[in-house]
């Protein structure tokens, strides 16, 4: 699916050599945040692995395996109310690596229509057991808009 994006922000989510964590919050995402009475508006949020991309963007990290990113889900906070939870991390990956490849990717990417006022620290990446690889990044893509 096509849309159009105006700004994009490449995000990483660390998790440490050894963790066994099984949540995993954002950073503080500044540009993705309001500014001056201007709300940031998150069109699209957009995961990537190690069969997507090589490395990560910002560190030059390995990035998570697919078969981690398939048992991962997504939560978003607004403020202090919940407002997506337990997104397949999966379903939000729409590159087709190859025709022949077994990694799961979808051809319509969910649209989030301009959610405003992210809690971006309050939101998190969860598991129901930890990653069976560390020392790696979770690498996601967030498409937005703000109107200065």
């Amino acid at each position: 699916m096509q849309y159009k994006a105006s700004r994009f922000e490449f995000v990483e989510i660390p998790v440490a050599t050894g963790s066994t964590l099984n949540r995993f919050y954002f950073p503080d995402l500044p540009n993705l945040t309001g500014r001056n009475g201007y709300p940031v508006k998150i069109d699209s949020i957009v995961f990537f692995n190690r069969d997507t991309l090589a490395k990560s963007a910002l560190t030059g990290s390995d990035l998570v395996t697919t078969a981690d990113l398939q048992k991962s889900f997504l939560t978003i906070y607004q403020g202090d109310l919940q407002v997506l939870y337990n997104i397949p991390c999966v379903s939000l990956n729409n590159i087709q690596t190859s025709a022949s490849s077994t990694a799961p990717y979808v051809a319509l990417q969910p649209l989030l229509n301009q959610l405003q006022n992210v809690s971006w620290t309050k939101s998190f990446i969860s598991l129901p057991s930890a990653l069976a690889t560390t020392n790696v990044v979770y690498a996601i893509g967030v498409y937005y808009s703000v109107n200065y």
